[in-house]
């Protein structure tokens, strides 16, 4: 398959894994017309263009692709995908990643075998249902858009291993998340998030979660039952009650709080709360954010603002 075009403005290479990394030139309708070509290739990676792509068509010929790559930071501006995409049924990894893409045809949920979609760095405001359609998909990255909601049927992708939601404006969390039952990592950082449904202590299998940078008030008993959980990230939030049933995170290596509570507006007995927090402290590793601008660590919040807030309510 090496070497089938010679022109190497058109074709950078052409792999014997059949792997094409080209420039979307006139050449791409010469690609689309080779049968030859199209039966073989199932990778097609790094499309650009002297002019940014805006839109792509043709891609519906390559009936064998498994892994299509649209993503080219601060280069495509693709804002819509040609519905036929949906004839790519054996396609298993698709990034649509750093684009202008406000909506996906709903025809794009019928990629049975899809397996990993980035969807990173658009302007999607929603998610149709048929996401739902998704059964073997184990990777879903959205962050960077500006979902609002989730539909109930992301519940229905029980193979989901990894579910990023960053960067969104995500008010509530459908219940249905619990079935997400081989889920490992849940990324809602920088949403506007009040609370967890119940549901979370569900997630059986989940070994890492960030709720930094919402508007989280209280977390839910449930929390407890994440017996595989590694590291749970709380940063800029406004806790006002931390419950006892996070003491039995046994699995727990990374706990980050900085700026995690509400001190003034406190639902619960502060003797309790310094007591759950010291307990915590004895038995994990307390880290600074990753992401945070802040040097304070965890140990100081709780020394210099949070035990000497609670220890003068003790004392009252």
């Amino acid at each position: 398959m090496k070497h089938i075009f010679k022109d190497e403005n058109f074709v950078r290479y052409l792999e014997d894994k059949f792997r094409l990394e080209f420039e979307y030139t006139e050449w791409w309708r010469k690609i689309i017309s080779s049968e030859e070509i199209i039966n073989n290739i199932k990778r097609i990676e790094y499309i650009y263009y002297e002019y940014r792509i805006s839109y792509i068509d043709g891609i519906s010929v390559f009936k064998n692709l498994e892994v299509l790559d649209l993503w080219l930071p601060w280069w495509n501006q693709l804002q819509e995908l040609p519905k036929e995409i949906w004839k790519l049924t054996k396609l298993e990894i698709l990034n649509l990643s750093d684009n202008q893409i406000k909506e996906l045809p709903k025809e794009i949920w019928n990629l049975k075998n899809l397996k990993k979609l980035y969807l990173e760095n658009n302007q999607l405001q929603k998610l149709p249902k048929e996401i739902g359609n998704l059964k073997n998909l184990e990777v879903l990255d959205l962050s960077y858009n500006q979902i609002k909601r989730l539909p109930k049927e992301i519940g229905n992708l029980k193979n989901l291993e990894v579910l990023d939601l960053s960067y969104n404006q995500i008010k509530r969390l459908p219940k249905e998340i619990g079935n997400l039952k081989n889920l490992e990592v849940l990324d809602l950082t920088w949403n506007q998030l009040q609370e967890l449904p119940k549901e979370i202590g569900k997630l059986e299998n989940l070994k890492k979660l960030r709720l930094t940078r919402n508007q989280i008030k209280k977390l839910p008993k449930e929390i407890g039952n994440l017996k595989k959980l590694k590291v749970l990230y709380l940063p800029y939030n406004q806790l006002q009650k931390l419950p006892k049933e996070i003491k039995q995170l046994t699995k727990l290596e990374k706990l980050v709080l900085y700026d995690a509570f509400d001190l003034y507006n406190l639902k619960q007995d502060p003797k309790e709360l310094f007591t759950i927090l010291k307990r915590l402290e004895e038995n994990y590793k307390f880290e600074i954010e990753e992401d945070s601008d802040s040097e304070i660590r965890n140990e100081e919040y709780l020394e210099e603002k949070v035990y000497p807030f609670l220890e003068k309510k003790i004392e009252f």
